[in-house]
């Protein structure tokens, strides 16, 4: 019995292992590093003013629009490439990405500023941290 034990706490132990392994890694967000100019993992009134030029600076072949290769991260070097998680596209994406075609168009980058302004659920004009977690609505101080 003790060994049945032990040979099926290896076995678990085993699937729960390769499991992880196949499972892909998440993929950094990309729009935030580019979005957020000052580094301090939140958006101010100014960087959300000026998103539109901003995404731009992504468009490696100045068609105007991001493909979905242009709003990904680079893979790391002799690796493949990474994919997007499973639960959908980050937060920022969802917010511009109005036609959900997981591209950003040329109208969809240039309404950037507006689109973004969704994500300010306590209209102070910036986007929180907390606002950028999809799921938990920001702790309102006020209430």
């Amino acid at each position: 019995m003790k060994n049945q034990l032990i040979l099926l706490l290896g076995c678990a132990l085993g699937t729960a292992a390769a499991t992880a392994q196949t499972q892909p890694p998440k993929a950094p967000p990309v729009l935030l590093p580019v979005l957020d100019t000052d580094k301090n993992g939140e958006l101010s009134a100014a960087e959300i003013a000026n998103s539109s030029a901003s995404l731009l600076g992504l468009d490696k072949n100045a068609d105007g629009a991001l493909s979905k290769k242009e709003i990904l991260p680079p893979p790391p070097k002799g690796k493949k490439p990474v994919t997007p998680p499973p639960a959908g596209p980050p937060i920022l994406v969802k917010a511009l990405d109005l036609d959900k075609d997981q591209t950003l168009s040329a109208d969809e980058i240039e309404d950037a500023p507006a689109s973004l302004a969704v994500l300010d659920k306590n209209a102070d004009g910036a986007i929180s941290r907390a606002e950028l977690k999809p799921g938990k609505p920001p702790v309102n101080p006020g209430t």
